[in-house]
């Protein structure tokens, strides 16, 4: 109450002031009227800014008259007009209109030009909070501010004893106009690049400059800020300045933290090997900061420092209460110790593109009233502002990351991750677990964190070839060195994880082990490094901070997420017991173990002793199954596993069909984080929810482990379908979306579950049966009730993707009448109101197609035929293409019944439908890439299908003649997925011989293109389907004249001759199968030369059939490259050559015959030695 009579007191007393201002008529001349001005200044500068006085109207209106009526030369007035501009800018949050910004902009500039030294400072902090997320606006005066020589801010930096306070107030002001504001112009390049080189100079100049702490803290705040504001802005990063500006950056990281000089090193190198000094070369400059660093962070050896045992010690009833609530771990650490003093300040950290809200930057251009003059309150401002240098420099290390290719960042990882327990334990060497182990500041600890998670997300590819190797050699590989560095990071941040209690830090921490699980191949590392990691987490699965609880899930998910799935991964997860202090229901509890933590120095050589303990404790990194009768064995039993070099075993499921019979300690922690819950203590007995987030990360660790293990959760289907059940029903629409989402998950893997059961047995698999059950539980739950009242469209999307995962297997078994829900439910909501609806939906009718019980039946494929028709005119291009692949695969299931002789199906389904799918797919050709690419399959299906009874139609020729038009167009332009369907199209045509017309004028332009393509075309999965469509015509007739015959052959063989050429990496995979197709090819063509062909063909074979044999024997002597197909036309070429033998031949026919018989010889070959080459050794 005191504080709103306090705020409207002030407020009474602005009014009072701003009426006689606003009305007082300022006369240069009269000595009275100045000396009421003056006294009218300094009342409304008195004024208590830190409450909302001013309203914008006001103030504005008081700053046009300010710069209106007083001239530049009343230096007095004007230090004090600076004054009231910067109350209502900075301390109100007042903006200004246009036309004021652009006045006082204007005002100032011509102050700074024309008054006294003595006034710049003032000038400079009302100019700096003017220009604030304004640059856009002041588009015309940025040369006037920012020009090297001609401007009025950078010439100040460059004179002779330039005050310190001008030199703040430059860079504030420098640092204010580089804020963007969204929907605003920003700077031009050239005043981007003069503003980093100013920054970047302030940066090596400051530490050398004879100048008071606080000021050259905040000189290097605001420089920081800057050079983070340009990164953000532009989103650029220059190349030849980032190892400058990397340099600077991690000097600043630790400023504050040693007495030893600042120096900022010229550059960084990027390099994969670290570059510490080793003791033999310590430098007496490197011995001092040691010792300095010792005695600052005297907590990390309580040996050596008993007065912080004493300050420990004091602390410890605190932490130990924070225990019992469940905030952090009674874990101790040997070794390299971790500094934990004033890790449990309260104070808020905000990550990001900016440290602070706007208010920040004026605090620290504000004086110092905020700490005492005592000593120890210097001191607190002295820590305070090393803290925030130390903020920016993180918060830009975070900035450069995001902004910089990943290729270029990861050279420069040995510069800020240790890569090894040497590196990360010397003092000589600073890098980001520096301060994640040891600053004070929470703030710190968080930026550091970020920075790391930033440098590690997206290095898949580049950590993909780390090995863990012990093996001592001359020389070390690039890949133990990235295993070193694996080791070492997983080390350092468990060491975080045991001594961190913050909860945002903690949060921050955990998600940085997420993304750093999500980024390592662990099947190439010794296992035992994801146990640990796992033991760790768990212990903050209790955490009475939700966002804590929802890091630990999240890390949870990347582990089940790991590809290809592990061994040690699947004893982490199968213990139906919870390990360690997971609470969960009364039946699963067990007591925390008070096993310590291992020497942090050890953690990763001690895999044999680990091994040993895991026999007395289920605690440590070897998880092992606490299930009545069910033993799971240590990792890599018996595979040698922990010895040097051993990688960590991929899961295999037979391994784990014997131990997977209990539901599993993980399915039992996301269900109770899911589902309602009891308490019991005091009178809370009605049912309470986790909070969302953590609702949501369970289901999706769910899904993960789902997907990645699910041998492991196999036999706990029923409880998953009864979580289904009840979430499905969830009052919450995101809830649902995501058990729809794990139900989606769910029925993929057990549709390949059923496959493999029919496959290789049903033993330790779901059968169909089982299947059976699960989906009539489903369809006679809430899945219908979903698909026809949901009201979240995202919802219905995915049942329908649910709903088509059926399988062919089980929807055979089904009862009648769900197998008539299934199919009215999809083909009803392929004209819902929602396209996305629509699309999953006509996808669902692509799927239900191909389902033998479902493509014999005429009625139903003449009803999807129908949706698909209608979908194809959608205005949605997501619709049309999930159409147009429905549509391709309704085209196969006409193939497929015409194939398997159904004369029945063919004389039903109409010819007047036909003739609709036949015009929509020649007019789908013409849509979007990514439409045409299923709709030239689907033409080709069709032109294969054509019956004798719809040929003899007159209205079919032109509506066939039409298609095949489409399909030369797409063989020749287009995407290449869309080129290379085309091809494969045509080859469905040929298969037809009713179409074998070959005087047409039309089949000569296929036959054309098709050389064209398989000749130039730089894809090769693109020419592999034109030579396959050239080798599809049974008949010689088909190839036309023997001018386009011989045009087939040259093309087959000059593409043959630049198959080697491979220009592309991605494309030498498909050479082998390019050269077999061609080959295969050649013998077909072979098949069908007749006698008039050969004279014409006699000089190509005879100058090419080095070539073709030397491709041809690499077949042969290749089992894995011979298929049958090229087996079936080499013993029909050697048929034909026999009866062409039989023929009269000349001399030159003879010859021919010899070398297409050398072709086509499956037993005269001489066995070569196969190329060695090193590029095949490295890559393929």
């Amino acid at each position: 109450m005191e504080d709103a009579d306090g705020n409207l007191a002030e407020r009474e007393r602005f009014l009072q002031c701003y009426t006689r201002l606003n009305g007082f008529n300022y006369r240069q001349g009269d000595e009275g009227s100045r000396t009421n001005f003056n006294l009218l200044l300094d009342e409304i500068n008195s004024m208590e800014y830190y409450m909302k006085i001013v309203r914008e109207d006001e103030a504005n209106r008081l700053i046009n008259k300010f710069c209106s009526v007083v001239p530049l030369y009343e230096e007095r007035f004007l230090v004090k007009i600076c004054q009231a501009i910067f109350n209502f800018t900075a301390k109100q949050q007042l903006k200004l209109t246009v036309q004021t910004l652009h006045l006082v902009t204007e005002y100032l500039i011509s102050a700074l030009q024309r008054c006294q030294p003595w006034t710049r400072s003032e000038i400079l902090l009302a100019l700096g909070a003017v220009v604030y997320e304004c640059c856009g606006q002041l588009t015309k005066h940025h040369d006037t501010l920012l020009d090297k020589t001609q401007g009025v801010l950078i010439p100040l930096l460059s004179e002779q004893g330039c005050d310190e306070d001008v030199l703040r107030g430059v860079i504030q002001c420098i640092e204010n106009l580089t804020i963007k504001v969204a929907g605003q112009s920003y700077l031009e390049d050239h005043h981007t690049l003069t503003c980093f080189e100013v920054f970047m100079n302030i940066l090596r100049t400051v530490p050398v400059t004879k100048m008071e702490t606080n000021t050259q803290c905040k000189v290097l705040i605001c420089s920081l800020r800057g050079l983070q504001n340009l990164l953000a802005a532009t989103k650029v990063m220059p190349t030849d300045q980032l190892g400058n500006l990397l340099a600077a950056i991690r000097t600043y990281m630790f400023h504050g933290v040693s007495s030893v000089p600042v120096s900022v090193p010229d550059r960084l190198i990027p390099t994969p090997m670290s570059q510490y000094a080793t003791p033999s070369f310590k430098s007496p400059a490197s011995q001092g900061e040691q010792k300095t660093e010792e005695e600052n962070q005297g907590a990390s050896k309580p040996q050596n420092n008993k007065k912080t045992k004493k300050k420990k010690a004091k602390k410890s009833p605190e932490k130990h209460n924070k225990n019992k609530e469940g905030d952090e771990m009674t874990l101790t650490l040997d070794g390299d110790g971790v500094h934990t003093e004033g890790q449990g300040s309260t104070a808020t950290a905000v990550l990001g593109s900016s440290m602070e809200t706007r208010p920040v930057w004026a605090k620290i251009s504000s004086s110092d009233s905020d700490y005492s003059d005592t000593e120890g309150g210097q001191g607190s401002r002295m820590r305070s502002y090393h803290t925030k240098v130390r903020q920016c420099a993180l918060a830009c290390l975070h900035t450069v990351i995001k902004t910089t290719d990943r290729r270029l960042m990861f050279g420069y990882w040995s510069c800020f991750i240790p890569d090894s327990s040497a590196a990360g334990n010397s003092p000589q060497v600073q890098t980001l677990f520096t301060i994640i182990l040891k600053d004070p500041s929470p703030k710190c600890r968080m930026g550091a964190l970020a920075a790391l998670t930033a440098l590690v997300d997206g290095t898949k590819a580049f950590l993909a070839l780390a090995e863990d190797s012990e093996q001592m050699t001359a020389f070390t590989p690039f890949s133990s060195v990235l295993g070193s560095t694996i080791r070492e990071l997983h080390r350092c941040l468990l060491l975080a994880l045991v001594s961190e209690n913050y909860p945002l830090t903690l949060t921050q921490l955990i998600k940085c082990i997420a993304i750093l699980i999500g980024n390592v191949p662990y099947h190439r590392m010794k296992p035992g490094l994801l146990s640990r990691v796992i033991k760790l987490v768990r212990n903050f699965l209790n955490h009475r901070d939700p966002n804590v609880r929802v890091a630990c899930l999240t890390c949870f998910g990347a582990v089940a997420a790991i590809q290809p799935p592990l061994m040690e991964i699947c004893h982490i997860i199968q213990p139906s017991r919870p390990p360690l202090s997971t609470s969960l229901p009364p039946d699963t509890n067990q007591p925390p173990e008070s096993e310590p933590v291992r020497s942090a120095s050890n953690h990763g050589d001690n895999s044999q002793n680990n091994s040993e303990k895991s026999d007395k404790h289920s605690s440590d990194g070897q998880l092992r199954s606490v299930s009545p009768g069910v033993v799971t064995p240590p990792v890599g039993q018996g595979s040698g596993v922990g010895s040097p070099g051993t990688l960590t075993p991929v899961f295999s499921d037979k391994l784990l069909q014997a131990h997977a019979r209990e539901t599993s300690w993980m399915i039992k922690l996301c269900m109770k984080n899911i589902l309602p819950y009891t308490g019991h203590h005091g009178d809370w007995t009605e049912p309470h929810l986790e909070p969302l987030p953590v609702r949501l990360e369970s289901l999706q660790v769910l899904a993960h482990l789902t997907k990645g293990y699910f041998p492991i959760i196999r036999n706990s289907l029923a409880v998953l379908r009864d979580l289904l059940h009840k979430c499905m029903q969830d009052s919450d629409q995101v809830v649902r979306l995501h058990t729809i989402k794990l139900l989606d998950v769910l029925t993929q893997v057990m549709l390949q579950d059923v496959q493999m059961a029919e496959k290789d047995g049903p033993e330790n698999r779901i059968t169909a049966e089982l299947a059976k059950e699960f989906w009539v539980f489903m369809l006679m739950g809430p899945l219908p009730n979903i698909l026809q009242t949901e009201t979240n469209n995202a919802v219905r999307a995915t049942s329908c993707d649910c709903i088509s995962n059926v399988g062919p297997e089980v929807f055979t078994v089904l009862p009648m009448d769900k197998r008539i829900l299934c199919i009215t439910l999809v083909l009803g909501l392929t004209s819902d109101d929602d396209r996305i609806v629509r699309s999953a939906a006509v996808r669902a009718v692509g799927v239900y197609v191909l389902y033998p019980c479902l493509r014999e039946d005429v009625s139903f494929i003449a009803d999807a035929a129908n949706s698909i028709l209608k979908s194809m005119t959608d205005t949605s291009l997501n619709v049309r293409l999930k159409t147009a692949w429905s549509l391709a695969n309704l085209c196969d299931a006409l193939v497929l019944n015409k194939t398997e002789g159904d004369a029945q199906f063919l004389q039903d389904f109409s010819n007047m439908l036909l003739q609709k799918l036949f015009t929509t797919a020649t007019r789908a050709c013409q849509d979007s890439d990514k439409v045409r690419s299923n709709a030239v399959r689907a033409l080709g299906n069709l032109m294969r299908y054509l019956p004798k009874s719809s040929l003899e139609k007159c209205t079919f020729k032109f509506q066939w003649e039409e298609g095949v038009k489409a399909l030369v167009k797409n063989i020749s332009s287009g995407t290449m997925k869309v080129r290379w369907n085309a091809c494969y199209a045509v080859s469905n045509l040929f298969k037809n011989p009713l179409l074998n017309q070959a005087s047409t004028e039309w089949m000569r332009d296929i036959i054309l293109a098709l050389c064209g393509v398989v000749r130039d075309c730089k894809n090769f999965k693109v020419r592999i389907n034109a030579a396959l469509a050239l080798g599809s015509p049974a008949d010689r007739d088909q190839y036309g004249d023997i001018s386009l015959f011989l045009s087939v052959w040259e093309a087959l063989i000059q593409c043959l001759e630049t198959a080697e050429e491979v220009t592309d990496f991605a494309e030498y995979k498909y050479r082998g199968n390019l050269n077999n197709q061609i080959c295969t090819t050649v013998l077909h063509l072979v098949t069908l030369t007749q006698y008039d062909d050969l004279e014409k063909i006699s000089q190509l074979v005879q100058t090419n059939s080095d070539l073709l044999l030397n491709h041809i024997h690499k077949i042969q002597n290749d089992p894995q490259e011979k298929k049958p197909e090229f087996e079936t036309e080499m013993v029909a070429a050697q048929k034909n050559l026999s009866l062409l033998r039989e023929s009269q031949l000349s001399h030159k026919q003879s010859l021919t015959v010899d070398r297409l018989a050398q072709l086509a010889s499956a037993d005269e070959f001489v066995e070569r030695e196969s190329e060695k080459s090193s590029f095949v050794q490295i890559y393929d």
